[in-house]
């Protein structure tokens, strides 16, 4: 199982693609970046071209995303659901199943509680993983515990 992770934004979107053998490996994680003063319709061809060569590279056999969650900004909301319907779009294209975990399921998984701070889940991770201590950006941190949410997820079902 090859899992790839997305934490969408309008700015920098984190990618992260973990395997499940014996245990758990990472397999490749980074982030897309784009111009905020590009117009929005420019960056999401951006994100779409981007994210299909990672896809199209790694053939990840699962996508996972973060729920919605509230935002304070409607603006930001739509941009957002604007990001996520490229990331959704490529899924289908791709004829990759789509699994969503909201932020507390994907901390609970990680660290065992559900308020866990961005920096716990982020030293999970690098366990988890077995990475080195160098710093990872927090958006492909995220995107790699979407994914190993979504490992643990789906070997607690069977």
């Amino acid at each position: 199982m090859r899992i790839i992770g997305i934490d969408p934004g309008t700015v920098c979107c984190g990618y992260g693609l973990v395997e499940r053998k014996s245990q758990l490996i990472h397999v490749a994680s980074g982030e897309i970046r784009m111009n905020q003063k590009t117009p929005l319709p420019e960056r999401l061809k951006v994100l779409h071209d981007s994210l299909n060569t990672v896809i199209h590279q790694y053939k990840p056999s699962h996508l996972c995303i973060e729920k919605i969650f509230y935002h304070k900004s409607i603006r930001s909301a739509l941009a957002l659901g604007s990001t996520r319907g490229v990331v959704l779009l490529l899924a289908a294209q791709n004829n990759i199943p789509v699994f969503e975990y909201n932020s507390t399921e994907l901390k609970m998984a990680l660290t065992g509680y559900g308020r866990a701070e961005k920096r716990q889940v982020q030293h999970m991770v690098k366990i988890l993983l077995n990475l080195n201590s160098s710093p990872m950006s927090e958006d492909s941190t995220d995107a790699l515990a979407l994914c190993i949410c979504h490992i643990n997820s789906s070997f607690k079902l069977k």
